[in-house]
């Protein structure tokens, strides 16, 4: 485990939806945010983890390839572990044919507990559409405004990460 990091949480709001799982999920969760699987095996236990989420930064950071074919051993990995429920893998691409193209693959693995990340962009926010219409869970993410935040409940995304809002008039 890295020495100047000793987990990093994830902290995520979680939108009322109709899946089966709903009946028991809480509505803020706390995830590992990390790559790294020697910190899966070592935090994962503590209990406070619901699961663990991902993007291509910490992927190549922790030396995988950012690729459907490792992003998806890792999913596989990460969810036969005790204590990781969920995994979040975020959809990587310009277009939102991109986005909704690799966010269907990514998901394929476990469409019950793999969550598609998608930024709130213009682009993205076309590929969670998509996403969520086709039945697959759906996270927004680099959220910097309350606009943004009202398109993903608007949109009906199960979660919101990421969330950096800030405001001074009280």
């Amino acid at each position: 485990m890295s020495s100047h990091l000793l987990f990093t949480l994830f902290i995520i709001a979680s939108f009322p939806t109709a899946t089966p799982l709903a009946s028991f999920r809480g509505t803020n969760r706390l995830f590992l945010d990390t790559a790294v699987e020697s910190e899966w095996e070592s935090l994962l236990p503590l209990g406070i983890f619901h699961g663990i989420t991902t993007n291509p930064t910490l992927l190549e950071r922790a030396g995988h390839d950012c690729n459907i074919e490792s992003v998806q051993h890792l999913t596989k990995t990460a969810l036969s572990m005790v204590g990781c429920d969920e995994f979040m893998c975020q959809a990587w691409g310009i277009t939102a044919q991109d986005m909704y193209s690799v966010g269907m693959n990514l998901s394929s693995v476990d469409r019950e507990r793999v969550v598609v990340k998608v930024p709130v962009t213009f682009e993205g926010t076309k590929a969670a559409s998509k996403l969520i219409d086709a039945g697959v869970r759906v996270c927004l993410t680099a959220c910097y405004c309350s606009d943004q935040a009202i398109i993903a409940t608007g949109l009906g995304a199960e979660y919101l990460g990421e969330c950096t809002i800030m405001s001074t008039s009280y």
